[in-house]
């Protein structure tokens, strides 16, 4: 028995003008006015013969239709799935239409929204507008019609029950039999029950190869391994770790200092790795090759499959890794290197190359270098190296630093002589005068070179007043002498030159003097005193 406010389901029979007519197996057609229709935009989705829910909103009209409303029935059936959802603790997909201040507003259909507040939207940074998401129902109103949703609570949910199911299939620190999905340069990737892992290549084997392949790995093949994580989902899975870890063993019969029989497998700049048992590799970093020689190549001296002799360096728990040496087995030279050596002592070398900015290496021997540092070169001033020293000249230094620990020998060329500062401060006294030359005149100051490797600087207050230039030797007043920050402060008299003095300076200069002589002076004398004669 139809009555008003049922939802009931009905046929369309046709449409006409914006109406639509629906069977709804009563005595009379119910309809779907053009008010309507027109307002929520239903009209051109719907077709003669769909079968659609319809509200009763009164049975009996003027021109015996029976009146009925499409839009009720949906946003009721509609939000009785909202309800039905926040009930049951389930979850319900909606489309995000638009965001808002702190959050989105959700459309379930049939214009029944939620909110979405930004806390449980997961999307930070993210556009999801647009998209239809699966919700949870958090807060319901069904008087006043409020939802508030949340995907957050859905994605917690989501997480939690595919980790129970990683958690069957990959259970935590037991061995599992998996499947070589597909092997890559850097690992492996495994199946099981459709659930993939990838393996990296640190994880498949205690021995040190150079990939996958050469360990054997076959797609298809059967692989047992050992689940190391299995939290929130991820999983970690180890080969090598159901094996025992060679380096344990070596620990066990090995300790620093003890000599091993070895096998070089790879040279890189930074020293080299060896072969020291099955499974376990050795690092000799490059400065443990020789306590004389630095040898920047390795591949000059070593080969790869070079058998080599070292001793255990440090044994590195941590990182499984064992540091070799190949210079310890020999006895240390530098013990006594001081007494070859000894500081201030004079040596001769040859100058085996230069490095712009630090210095030179100057081989004193064969296989004993030392270093000269670009502050002990000269007292005097370069623009380069290259300006004082010359690759393959012998030349005699002195021994500066013995550095037992860092394998160094420090050298000095310029200790050789007596700093000019030296000769300087012993030979002249403040208040002395001496003979100066310009070598630089800038704005504000003169430089005056006062013996070789001393200069001073004269304050200027007009550059255009000097009555000197560059190259001029003039005499100058040693006021002060200051041996700590070794600094000479002068005084230069009529350096500048007053106004009338300038001009008479000018004048002086614009006029050449230079043709009237001595004998010129002597000879109009002459000829007045002849003058004087003849009257």
């Amino acid at each position: 028995m139809i009555r008003d406010g049922m939802i009931i389901k009905g046929k369309v029979l046709r449409k006409s003008d914006g109406d639509i007519y629906v069977n709804i197996n009563y005595k009379s057609e119910g309809v779907i006015p053009k008010e309507e229709t027109s307002k929520y935009a239903y009209y051109d989705f719907i077709s003669d013969g769909d079968d659609i829910d319809v509200h009763v909103k009164r049975l009996e009209t003027q021109d015996g239709f029976v009146l009925l409303s499409k839009i009720i029935a949906d946003k009721k059936i509609v939000f009785g799935r909202v309800k039905n959802a926040f009930k049951d603790g389930g979850f319900i997909e909606g489309a995000v239409t638009k965001a808002v201040k702190g959050g989105f507003i959700i459309d379930f259909g049939a214009n029944v929204t939620a909110f979405l507040p930004m806390s449980h939207s997961k999307a930070y940074g993210e556009d999801i507008v647009g998209k239809k998401l699966p919700l949870k129902i958090i807060q319901l109103d069904e008087e006043k019609r409020n939802v508030v949703v949340s995907y957050k609570e859905y994605m917690t949910e989501k997480e939690k029950t595919e980790s129970e199911a990683v958690a069957k299939v990959y259970p935590m620190n037991e061995k599992v039999t998996v499947t070589v999905a597909q092997v890559l340069p850097d690992g492996i990737e495994v199946e099981k029950e459709g659930l993939k892992v990838f393996i990296p290549f640190a994880e498949l084997s205690w021995k040190t190869a150079s990939s996958p392949e050469e360990e054997g790995f076959k797609e298809g093949a059967a692989l047992d391994a050992m689940v190391v994580t299995n939290e929130k989902g991820r999983v970690s899975l180890s080969v090598k770790r159901l094996k025992e870890n060679p380096f344990k063993s070596f620990m066990d019969n090995y300790k620093p200092g003890d000599r091993l029989d070895t096998r070089v497998k790879e040279i890189f700049p930074e020293g080299m790795t060896v072969s020291v048992s099955d499974g376990l590799e050795g690092f000799v970093p490059a400065g443990e090759f020789s306590y004389f020689r630095r040898i920047k190549d390795a591949s000059a001296v070593y080969k790869k499959g070079d058998a080599l002799k070292a001793c255990v360096l440090k044994i590195d728990e941590a990182k499984n890794r064992v540091i070799l040496s190949v210079k310890r087995l020999e006895k240390n030279p530098w013990n006594s290197m001081e007494e070859r050596y000894p500081v201030g002592a004079r040596v001769f070398g040859t100058i085996r190359g230069l490095i712009e900015g630090e210095g030179a290496e100057i081989e004193l021997e064969e296989n004993i270098d030392a270093f000269l540092h670009i502050s002990n070169i000269s007292w005097g001033q370069f623009a380069a190296i290259s300006e004082a020293l010359t690759p393959g000249e012998k030349k005699e230094f002195k021994i500066m630093e013995v550095d037992k620990a860092k394998y160094r020998i420090m050298l000095g060329l310029k200790q050789l002589h007596a700093s000019p500062w030296a000769l300087f401060t012993s030979k002249f006294k403040e208040g002395a005068y001496v003979d100066a030359k310009i070598i630089e005149v800038d704005d504000n100051s003169v430089t005056m070179l006062l013996s070789d490797g001393v200069t001073s600087k004269i304050p200027v207050r007009n550059k255009a007043k000097l009555r000197n230039q560059k190259g001029d030797v003039i005499k100058v007043k040693i006021n002060k002498i200051d041996k700590d920050t070794k600094k000479v402060m002068l005084l230069a008299k009529d350096l500048e030159a007053t106004e009338e003095q300038k001009q008479i300076d000018d004048y002086m200069k614009s006029h050449d003097h230079t043709s009237f002589k001595l004998n010129d002076i002597i000879n109009f004398g002459n000829v007045d005193k002849g003058e004087d004669n003849a009257k």
